[in-house]
């Protein structure tokens, strides 16, 4: 992977470019495409995959794609973006003296669904290119390359954002390369892999939703990733596997579930190679005393659309970070719940859109005794930014004015220090409780199309943390502002 990402890199920089790359989540055209959705406009392309190509976008939204020749062409520059942030905020780790967990990361609002991106503390600026390649339309080969620099924690350097090669033919896909993904029926706080998460390393397969020739109302999806895990890990080269099914009834209900088995990596106890890689995705094979050789998590989730109701979308997801006896234990205590509605056209004056979601996370959430990081990639958690035993609930409004969309949005935040302690007979249970650490989030967003080729976002946010890291009386008060303009030639 070392050695592929700057060939892409170089290849893409010195050449020409195409059509295909994955739309981006900042792109004005995936809210176009959800809101479709919600209508009923357009038939759900994504089985629970939030990725899709450009290509599929334009035809969806029957936008006349870019010419596609017969040989390779390319675009030299498909998108320019300049950032800037300045935030004064002090992060607060998952892992503390006073509730010590075993996970890697921090809770910090200026971090969150930011797909990796610098941030943090401080004052930054950044620039990120977009290049893609193609040919025939069918294969495509895409890179971002970015440089910033900045004050306190932002940083400085240059990487390879993203980069890498997708061949599509009818509702195949597969890719390899670097890219950001989340899953799930979430438009926000995914909890299996979310927008928080850094752009991953590895191979994609997928079958994008395909009807059945005996009920043509049944689509069916497929998903599938092998990645390796970026420092820091317990285990130098830990690799997550991931398997998505999903099931379409009708264009109204969606049915998924995901499963994440992560292993292996320099020192990690072993699986059996190839065979006891396979043979661990229908039980455990290399336990070895109070050692295991994986981590699972198991995620379920359901939506239900009803466009007839203003768009409306309604949502669940279920997340297990382990299972035991009595069920509702584990579904009380080991699991991450999700519930949301989405409505899309709100149509009260240039009120659009409502987003509100719900989330608890389990006690142990993303954590594991043997890998010591958790279930993280980067530094920064797959799932839910909040980390374990975590209890959110969110608001936001989009109000579109012209081309200009003014978002508002709240969110109330608990963290819980209490310990636990686990019995046969019982279960799980609270051993002591401790201080609770509140947070209460105001924020403004704003996007503009200024011109066809010119856009802005900007974002204004603040919080206040009461008993600050679990300490009793500690207050603190947080807050930023970021900005971005998009040039598309």
């Amino acid at each position: 992977m070392r050695i592929l990402l700057p060939l892409i890199a170089a290849c893409l920089v010195s050449g020409s470019a195409g059509a295909g790359p994955n739309v981006t989540s900042d792109d004005p055209r995936w809210t176009a495409l959800l809101d479709a959705l919600a209508t009923g406009r357009v038939s759900d392309p994504l089985g629970g995959v939030q990725s899709l190509g450009s290509d599929r976008l334009a035809l969806l939204l029957a936008v006349p794609p870019a010419p596609v020749s017969e040989g390779a062409w390319a675009i030299p520059l498909q998108r320019l973006t300049l950032r800037a942030n300045l935030v004064s905020e002090q992060d607060r780790p998952y892992s503390l003296p006073q509730r010590p967990r075993e996970i890697a990361g921090s809770v910090a609002l200026s971090c969150e669904h930011q797909e990796g991106r610098p941030c943090g503390d401080g004052a930054g600026v950044a620039a990120e290119l977009d290049y893609s390649v193609s040919f025939g339309g069918w294969l495509t080969a895409a890179t971002r390359l970015r440089g910033y620099g900045g004050s306190g924690t932002f940083g400085s350097g240059a990487d390879v954002d993203r980069g890498y090669l997708k061949l599509e033919y009818g509702p195949w896909m597969i890719q390899a390369g670097r890219d950001a993904l989340a899953l799930g029926p979430s438009v926000r706080s995914a909890l299996q892999l979310s927008n928080h998460a850094v752009p991953q390393d590895g191979l994609r397969a997928a079958l994008h939703p395909w009807a059945l020739p005996f009920a043509q109302w049944i689509k069916v999806s497929l998903f599938y990733f092998l990645d390796r895990l970026r420092a820091p890990q317990t285990f130098p080269g830990t690799l997550l596997d991931c398997t998505r099914m999903q099931l379409d009834l009708a264009d109204r209900v969606q049915l998924g579930g995901t499963r994440f088995l992560q292993l292996g990596g320099e020192g990690a106890p072993g699986f059996g190679g190839f065979k006891g890689f396979v043979l661990e995705h229908f039980g455990r094979t290399g336990d070895t005393g109070n050692s295991t050789s994986e981590n699972n998590r198991l995620s379920l989730d359901a939506s239900v659309r009803i466009p007839e109701l203003r768009g409306a979308r309604l949502y669940y997801e279920l997340d297990f970070e382990d299972t035991r006896s009595p069920l509702s234990n584990s579904v009380r205590y080991d699991a991450d719940h999700l519930l949301g509605l989405e409505i899309r056209a709100v149509g009260v004056g240039s009120w659009r859109r409502l987003f509100v979601e719900l989330q608890k996370t389990s006690w142990i959430s993303q954590e594991h005794g043997t890998w010591k990081t958790g279930m993280t990639n980067g530094g920064r958690t797959l799932g839910s930014p909040l980390g374990p035993d975590a209890l959110s609930l969110w608001l936001r409004a989009d109000l579109e004015v012209h081309a200009v969309t003014v978002s508002p949005w709240a969110e109330w935040v608990s963290f819980s220090s209490d310990t636990y302690d686990v019995s046969g007979s019982r279960g799980v249970f609270v051993l002591a409780q401790g201080p609770q650490e509140h947070r209460q989030r105001l924020g403004v967003d704003l996007q503009a199309q200024i011109t066809p080729r010119f856009g802005v976002s900007t974002s204004l946010f603040g919080e206040r943390v009461g008993n600050a890291a679990f300490v009793q009386g500690s207050t603190r008060l947080n807050g930023g502002f970021t900005a971005a303009l998009f040039f598309t030639p």
